[in-house]
Parts: C-alpha cells; structure tokens; sequence
C-alpha cells in the first residue's frame, strides 16, 4: 500500500477566490472563507457632521495636534494609551499651541462676539521625522511650518494662484498638501522649495489624503457626498467607491481606515496588488466628523465633544448559513474512487461545517453553476481566469443539497509528523467523499453558525484514489452496490489508521532532525546525547541546543562553549569579561601598587576603573592584584530579563562554567554607569535596550522612565572626539 497517496489541495486566497461563494466572505491575505458579515448599528440615526474636516497628528513625544477650523486654533493634548472605552473625564485638557494673548484695550469699544483663534480656517496638520508642525490654513491660503523644539514659526508658504490648502500628510521629511481647486498636490519640506505633483483626471476634487508608514498616499475623492472614492497615488486607475466617506488614514501599510459621517462605523480595507478586501470595521462612538488620526500604538483615534477617543473593533454579525463550491479537481484517470476528504478548519462551539460532493466522468456543455465572488472583495484581479478550472453543471447540483458531517481528528494532521504551528487554532476534519467514481470531482462546504460566531475553512485536501481493501474481500461482500459503499466507507477508518502509521514508519528519519522532529519528541532526542532540556527555554532555542549539542560538549568550559550557550537561549551573544584583564595596574612592568580609580580628562585611560568618591589606591604587590582577579569573570547580557530569563541564565552559568571560579551576571535593563559594569569600547553597546519604552507625558517619571532630549544633529559614534565634535550631559 502506498503511503504517499497523491491528492488534490485547494488553498491559499487565488484558489478559493476562484470558487463560488454564497453569503461567504474571504480572507484573501491568508486564504481563509468565513461567513459574511454586517455591521451592528451603534447609533440611532446618521446626522450630518458637527464640525468642518479638520485635522490631527502625533508629534515624537506622543502629543496630539488637533486643528479645530471653527475656532482657528490647533490645540495640543497630551496622550497616553488606554482602552476605547477611556471615561471623558480622565482626558487630558488641551492646551491651545498659538495662543494670541489678552486683546488691548480698545478705549469705550468692544467687539460684537467673542475674538476669533489666530488662524483662519485650519483645516489640516502634520509632524515630519524632525518635528516639524505644518499647518494648512485655509483663510489664509498659506501653509505655516513651526518647530516644535524651538517653538517658533520657521516660515509660511503660500500656495499657488487660486488654491487653498485643505489637508496635510507627512511621509518623512516630505509633506504633501491637497489643493482646493487645482488637479495637483503640493510636495514641500520645512526649509526645501515647494513643488507640484500632477495627478491624474480622475482625482480632481482632492479634499483628504493619507500618507502610509511606507510613503503610499491614499487620496479621497469627493469627501462627504454619495460619489466619494478613495484613489491611490501610485495606483490611480483602481479607485475604491466609499459613498459619504469624510476622512481616511492608513493603520498600517495595507489596512485603510475610512472615516464616514457621525453615526456610522469606519470602514477598513486591506489594499493588496491584486484585492481589495474589506475587513472588520470599527465602532466610532461620538464621533463628530473632523477626522481621524493613527494613533501612536497602531489604531485609530478620532474627536469627540468629549475629547479624543479610539476606536475599537465593532461587532458583527454573521450569516447563519453560507456556502463555498470548489471548482473541478481532477483525478486524472477515470472511474476514479476517491479517498478522504481533509480540512483545516476553526470551527468553534454552535458552528459547523457539512460537505457535499459531485463526480462525473465527462465534461458539460450544459451552463455552469455562476462563479460568484465574495462580497467582501470590493476589487480582485485573478491571474489567468481563463485557467480556472469550471464549476459543476446546474443540474448536477440537486435542490436541496444533502450535506454530510465531517469527523474531527484526534490524531492531528494525516501528513506524518506535521503539527500544527504554536497558537493555530487550525484542526483538521476528515470524512470519505460521499459520491461515487469519476474522474472530476466538485466539492461544496456548507458554513453555518449562529450570527455570533463563524467557522473559518483555510485548506481543502481530497486524496485522488481510495484504499484498495475492498478489493483483498471475497466478491460476496461487494457484489451489491449498496453493501460495498457500506464497507468502503467502514474500511477507511482501518486504513486511514494504518495508512498514518506506514506514513510515519516511511519518514522516521525525520525524528532524527532537531529542527523537524515534533516538539513532544525533542526531550527524546535528546537523551541520546546525554542532554536534559529545560521546558523554560523557547522551542527553537531548545531545537538549536539539541542539533549543536555534540559542539557544546566539545567546548564546556570554555569562553566560546559558555557563549555560545547563553546566546541560543537569549537570541544575542552576551559579553563575557574575565576580571583580569580589567584590573588596574599601574607602575612599569607590572610592578607598585595597583590604581583602582581614574580622572575624566586627567590620568584616564581605558582598563582603569571610575572609582567612587573617597575610594583609596589598591595596596600591595602586583601579586595580590591577580589573586584577587584571578578565576572570576563577568556576563554582560544587552538587554533586559524577567525573573525567569534570570532564572535560566543563571542555571546555564552553574551548570557550564568551571566549578572553580566565580562569575557576576549584569544584565542592562534600563541603562548603565560608568565604572558600574560599563567599560568604554569592551562592555558599552549603542542602541535601544528592553529597558527604554515610548515616552507618554503624563504616564513616566523623569529620570525613571524618560528621557529629554534629542541627540546633536551630525554626531556620530566613532565619528567625534571627546571635548571637539561631541558632548556629555
């Protein structure tokens, strides 16, 4: 019997975009049909918006900016992150950025209504790489460009003849700006000169745009109305209808979230080279249509009456029933007796998922059953269609469909020695293919749920040809068709067992391999090499350990072996330091007493130790300095560990060091002092540590968790000397 049965796979978002949906939608990024969906409405009634498109931006500090268009200020809130649901009294207060001051007095005169902002009609903000706030101020047809450090105005550009600015994004150092009146956008730097970007016929009413982290710029066409789409800069021939939509900004480099009018929830999209997939939308509770903004922390927040919120996840609601029909698989032979049927699927308690299947021997000049797709891909290009194999006949498919249960495994994928990947919620489902032989075979899914909850389908497998165990009976068995469906269908749990065990006897050779042996069974490889595996260390790291075990054993003991050791486990070598090549000894030759201390600027010289206020010269002989150095040694982790992590480094250091020595472990956390296990040039590492976090204003203390402050423009490590093209503070 063979154990590697050939069969037919559909997987993966072009092979299931090919098939026929009905009230199912697909997850064409990672291939996976669920049922579709709906928007719960969270809002009575949709109402036209309470304030003009403004705008908002995030600064470095994590500051918000937010220009209001009738009062004419921008205003800045400090923000931190929390829940959506965050009570609109613990929001910061915004503190208006250009405040005017008190008016003079005007003698026996007073104005009719309260003084307007300084600004006249902003209507969008932006924060480039540096810090620099741009502002679109309408009124003025100008766009203002402060710096935020200095706090001063750096200088304002007027935009051209006969247009006015009406939105910002900032893509780098770059801010492009959308004209009211004019087919173009505006490219400008803090200090550069502006230029014009032409856009194509079709973007003629720009009024938002976009910037994603990568630099694609999202255009939104026709903001407000019924005939508002969104276009993409670099690809301005695929535009995507959003009718009543108000404002956009990118969540990341894929997903677009699009703003529509208070009431309604935003609409996301995930913008791929050949879909367009529209995924779960976003509750926006309050919010007053001045726009949206991403937040530092990757979502998307917008303004209130209350102040500024974020918008989480809506719900809901699926269809309790839908259906997805595979297009043709071929046996290639005909009379075809097929196997099993295979399924990776997530299906959770009160959904299921059923299976019907048709063959036949000859092809249809019948019509076909229609190729319809999911809804939820508002645009999907399909390489080659012509090559899509057709769908069943009409009357080939009967009315109703008799659907037929699948069985879950216990024993986990059929594929020998393949297990599912740490956290796939992926199960496998099998059950024979209940039609008869035939060379081509149809296959249709039936998902059903209870509108809360779906099943989700991500791999289809059908073994092209059955067991022969039918055929070692005596012909009595089968002589009736009946009885011999009966037996096929029972046999196939016999051989799907034996099948599975054949499988795994064939591939044997696969629990001799650290990195493809199942996770249960790397404790028994390893006791061929003598070896116990702590269950504290990461899968991979304990892969790694087994398969260079043999080397590691080889250099027990030694600085590269102990190295090597602490890095599988951390991911990053450590820096090991035998104390004794950093004692400080003065004199010639090694001879007078030893120096534990030196001056900054006098005396000082790498391998000295910074001592502490008061600290006193070592005394003695050069011999009773390498006696006290001798056999001990320092670890120096870059980074931060957990009580676990230390835990397990320090285990590892027990174990696989020299029993006759000592060893310090320090690990950097959250900084270093010189002359505190940091020796400039041996044990000092540049760049960010576990320790350091995103400074929120209002969320860290200064001096425990923030840092003020941005490095001088053009200093380099290494590129500077102390005292000429640097400084300390």
């Amino acid at each position: 019997m063979s154990t590697l049965r050939p069969f037919a796979l559909v997987d993966g978002g072009d092979a299931w975009a090919r098939a026929s949906h009905g009230s199912t939608f697909l997850d064409h990024a990672n291939g996976v049909v669920e049922l579709a969906w709906s928007a719960l409405p969270y809002a009575p009634s949709v109402g036209p918006p309470t304030a003009a498109p403004g705008g908002m931006a995030f600064d470095a500090e994590c500051r918000l900016y937010h220009a209001d268009p009738a009062e004419g200020t921008v205003t800045r809130t400090l923000w931190r992150a929390g829940g959506p649901l965050l009570p609109e009294a613990s929001q910061p207060v915004p503190v208006e950025l250009l405040d005017p001051g008190a008016a003079p007095p005007a003698g026996d005169f007073a104005p009719v209504g309260p003084a307007g902002g300084p600004l006249l009609d902003p209507r969008g903000v932006a924060v480039d790489v540096d810090d620099r706030l741009f502002v679109a101020e309408r009124g003025a047809a100008r766009i203002l460009v402060f710096d935020l450090w200095s706090g001063r105005l750096l200088r304002a550009v007027p935009t051209p003849a006969g247009t006015r600015p009406l939105d910002l994004a900032a893509d780098g150092r770059q801010v492009y700006a959308a004209l009211e009146g004019a087919p173009r956008l505006l490219r400008l730097t803090a200090r550069g000169t502006p230029s014009l970007v032409d856009l194509p016929p079709e973007a003629l009413v720009v009024t938002r745009l976009a910037a994603s982290p990568s630099g694609g710029v999202a255009l939104l066409v026709g903001a407000g109305g019924p005939d508002a789409t969104v276009v993409l800069k670099d690809d301005p021939h695929h535009p995507l209808a959003v009718p009543f939509a108000g404002d956009l900004e990118w969540e990341d480099d894929e997903v677009l979230c699009v703003a529509r009018r208070p009431g309604e929830c935003f609409r996301r999209f995930r913008l791929e080279p050949d879909a367009v997939e529209e995924v779960l939308p976003r509750n926006a509770r309050g919010y007053d249509g001045g726009g949206i903004v991403r937040t530092p922390d990757g979502t998307i927040g917008y303004w209130t009456a209350g102040g500024f919120l974020t918008a989480p996840l809506s719900r809901v609601r699926y269809a309790t029933r839908g259906t997805v029909l595979t297009w043709r698989l071929d046996a290639g032979e005909y009379q075809a007796q097929w196997g099993r049927i295979f399924l990776d699927a997530c299906i959770p308690a009160q959904a299921g998922v059923r299976a019907w299947c048709a063959t036949a021997d000859e092809t249809f000049d019948e019509p076909e059953v229609p190729r319809d797709p999911p809804a939820n891909l508002t645009r999907l290009v399909v390489r080659r269609p012509d090559l899509s194999p057709p769908l069943p006949p009409r009357s080939l498919v009967p009315d109703p469909v008799p659907f037929a249960p699948l069985h879950r495994r216990e024993t986990g994928r059929e594929l020998a020695w393949v297990q599912p990947a740490h956290g796939d919620a992926f199960v496998t489902y099998e059950a024979p293919v209940p039609a008869p032989p035939g060379r081509f075979l149809w296959v249709m899914l039936e998902l059903t749920g209870n509108s809360r909850v779906t099943p989700r389908v991500r791999s289809l497998r059908v073994e092209r040809h059955a067991h022969d165990l039918l055929r070692r009976l005596p012909r009595t068995f089968s002589r009736e068709s009946a009885d011999a469906d009966f037996l096929r269908r029972f046999l196939a749990l016999c051989d799907g067992m034996v099948d599975e065990l054949e499988g795994r006897a064939a591939l044997r050779q696969v629990l001799l391999d650290p990195f493809g042996t199942p996770e249960d069974m790397l404790p028994w490889l390893a006791g061929f090499l003598g070896l116990a595996l702590d269950g504290r260390w990461p899968v991979a790291a304990r892969r790694t350990l087994v398969a260079e075990a043999a080397w590691l054993f080889r250099f027990r003991g030694t600085l590269p072996g102990l190295s090597r050791f602490l890095e599988i486990y951390l991911g990053t070598p450590p820096v090991i330091l035998e104390d004794y090549r950093m004692r400080g000894m003065g004199g010639v030759g090694g001879e007078g007493p030893g120096e534990s201390t030196s001056v900054l600027g006098g005396g000082f010289r790498v391998g000295g130790r910074v001592g502490e206020p008061g600290s006193e010269p070592l005394s003695g002989a050069a011999a009773d300095a390498f006696a006290l150095h001798a056999h001990r040694f320092t670890v120096l982790v870059r980074g931060a560990l957990n009580a676990e992590q230390l835990a397990v480094v320090r285990d590892v250091l027990d174990l696989h060091r020299p029993a006759h020595t000592l060893v310090e472990l320090c690990a950097v956390d959250a900084g270093m002092r010189v002359g505190r296990g940091l020796h400039l040039g041996i044990t000092s590492a540049i760049g960010r540590t576990g320790g350091f976090r995103t400074l929120q204003l209002g969320a860290a203390a200064l001096g425990r968790g923030a840092i003020l402050g941005r490095p001088v423009p053009g200093t380099r490590p290494g590129g500077s000397r102390l005292g000429l093209g640097s400084r300390v503070g």
